[in-house]
């Protein structure tokens, strides 16, 4: 088997060995050290790529090229500090007899079939196993969000499961028009709908199906990614759904929901040019970060705000891709790599503040929080300079990269609206972590589980030193990857 085969295989095995019964600290240890073997995979198959290499397997059905490359790294990565950080979290709940034997095995079983549907998204050259892959990304996130057994819970993952289907629908239809577009010409094998055949025929599409079909696509691609007015599954489900795997569909799975976004783009843009798909993603885009300004406004749950954190973020991407030219595109794909290593301090600890008070809701939680928990108070307070792109943090640059090549183009206007946005949105962001951070500690609400410098906390310490030094250095390696990705969606190579 190839390298490409054993990165998919080691999280199933992962899964295999997690279902086993077997002591606890047995299955933590299967579980951060198959996804640590899976991580190491994914950069061997990245430097595979970056060595000259094209990665693939299944007569091309698995193909690897610089966005796949660039995707695999992320999604491996945000596997492994999942994992690593939901350990904390469960042994956190376990001291306070919150943890059934249920609860192990999916989490042991679930974390890594997650991270294996994220690294068969974006190993697909096939838009068929794109489709069953992000699929199945549905039905773990769906076991997940009830994780906790409540009847919030239960609602919540009842009305992601409706809109995350109904989101699928609306893919599988418009990749069957996309395979319609092509008038009998790419047959009838499995490669009929490799990626790599619908560019070489882009020409030969019929305009008027393939615009349909880009539509239906957009739109359930969109919904998984959380771009509006697609993305009302959101608030809940992260609010319901434990922190670890909350990162993995606020990071991993809105990775591979852009990654399924740019390969219809792509097609889109070979045949009709870049105007008409590049039109509707700048539309969504900007639409999504108005849309998560005023919910920022007025949240009251901490979980929720950072549901519409992301429905920004995506939507921040979505405008850098919808711009167009390669100044706009790597600003893009710099935003995702950033967004990935940024958001999971965000996510961690708040997850710690919501398991000391047992509660994510802003009023239950009370103001004052940096005096009864000092590290996860602090690095909140940094995740929010992270996420809000605060200079001299990094997703500052990307944000600026996409604004310079949009006031240097054609879409001034929006472009305007766009940075109005996002100086709103961080005063709002902002003032919702000061205002529970800071302040007087009330008197009036019991008091919160003693902050102690456990395994959790731990892995989000680490998680923030990688963010600070992941923007004032990126490896070379990586800085590669993010050129090769914009290069296959600047120019489709």
């Amino acid at each position: 088997m190839t390298l490409l085969v054993w990165m998919l295989v080691a999280p199933l095995v992962t899964a295999v060995l997690g279902a086993v019964n077997a002591p606890t600290r047995v299955k933590e240890t299967i579980i951060v050290g198959g996804l640590s073997v899976t991580f190491g995979l994914c950069l061997a198959t990245a430097s595979q790529f970056l060595g000259g290499a094209v990665p693939s397997a299944f007569d091309d059905a698995l193909r690897v090229d610089g966005l796949s490359a660039l995707v695999l790294v992320l999604c491996g990565f945000i596997g492994l500090l999942s994992a690593t950080y939901g350990v904390g979290y469960l042994r956190r709940n376990d001291a306070r007899g919150l943890v059934t034997p249920r609860m192990r095995l999916e989490f042991a079983v679930l974390t890594p079939v997650y991270v294996f549907a994220m690294l068969l998204v974006a190993a697909s050259n096939n838009l068929g196993i794109l489709w069953i892959a992000v699929e199945l990304t549905t039905l773990a996130s769906v076991f997940f969000v009830a994780f906790h057994n409540r009847d919030t819970s239960l609602e919540a993952a009842w009305k992601f499961l409706m809109l995350g289907s109904l989101g699928l629908g609306f893919a599988l239809l418009g990749t069957v028009l996309l395979f319609a577009s092509a008038q009998g010409a790419l047959g009838e094998d499995l490669s009929a709908l490799h990626w790599t055949r619908f560019m070489e025929l882009a020409p030969q599409l019929h305009p008027f199906t393939l615009r349909l079909g880009v539509v239906f696509a957009l739109i359930g691609y969109g919904t998984k990614a959380g771009l509006a007015p697609m993305h009302t599954w959101k608030p809940d489900a992260y609010r319901e759904a434990p922190s670890p795997a909350g990162v993995m569909m606020a990071v991993g799975m809105l990775n591979a929901a852009l990654y399924c976004l740019l390969r219809v783009h792509l097609i889109s843009t070979a045949a009709l040019g870049p105007d008409f798909s590049g039109g509707l993603l700048l539309t969504l885009g900007l639409l999504s970060v108005l849309v998560a300004m005023p919910f920022i406004l007025i949240q009251w749950d901490l979980k929720r705000l950072l549901a519409y954190s992301s429905i920004e973020h995506i939507g921040i991407m979505a405008v850098g891709v919808g711009l167009g030219g390669e100044t706009a595109v790597f600003g893009a794909l710099l935003h995702m790599t950033y967004h990935t290593f940024a958001k999971p301090v965000a996510f961690f600890s708040a997850g710690t503040l919501a398991q000391l008070h047992r509660s994510s809701d802003f009023e239950a939680i009370g103001p004052g929080t940096l005096g009864r928990a000092p590290v996860a108070s602090a690095l909140l307070l940094l995740a929010a300079m992270f996420v809000t792109g605060s200079p001299p943090f990094s997703l500052f640059f990307s944000e600026m990269m996409i604004l310079r090549a949009g006031f240097a183009g054609a879409h001034v206007i929006a472009t305007s609206v766009f940075l109005a946005a996002l100086v709103i949105l961080f005063c709002g962001f902002a003032y919702q972590i000061g205002r529970l951070v800071l302040g007087p500690q009330p008197q009036d609400r019991p008091a919160p589980d003693p902050e102690t410098l456990d395994f959790g906390l731990g892995v989000t310490l680490a998680a923030a030193v990688i963010a600070v030094v992941s923007t004032f250095y990126l490896p070379g390696p990586m800085i590669a990857l993010i050129r090769a990705a914009a290069s296959v969606v600047s120019g489709g190579a």
